[in-house]
């Protein structure tokens, strides 16, 4: 055999070899993950608090809002259509 062709199988072989490899260290980095600690007595305390913007009351301060702007009423156009087609 040629020694140019000796040496391209040598490297393709090397090369699958690596790839191969690599993806079975990869699965074996996923598969060996650390687990998650287990909670502590923070996390079990802020379980059983709760969220205290749950029990706040329904206050809107502007919902009773005085009309202040004196030029709402000086339009004396306002009940004009525009749209002849309609």
């Amino acid at each position: 055999m040629n020694s140019h062709l000796k040496s391209y199988l040598i490297i393709l072989i090397v090369a699958v070899a690596a790839i191969f490899g690599f993806l079975q260290w990869q699965k074996y980095q996923t598969v060996q993950a650390p687990a998650e600690k287990p909670a502590g007595i923070g996390s079990d305390l802020y379980q059983q608090a709760g969220n205290p913007a749950d029990n706040l009351p329904a206050i809107n301060p502007l919902e009773n809002k005085p009309d202040t702007n004196p030029l709402t009423q000086t339009n004396p156009y306002s009940n004009i259509k525009t749209n002849p087609f309609k």
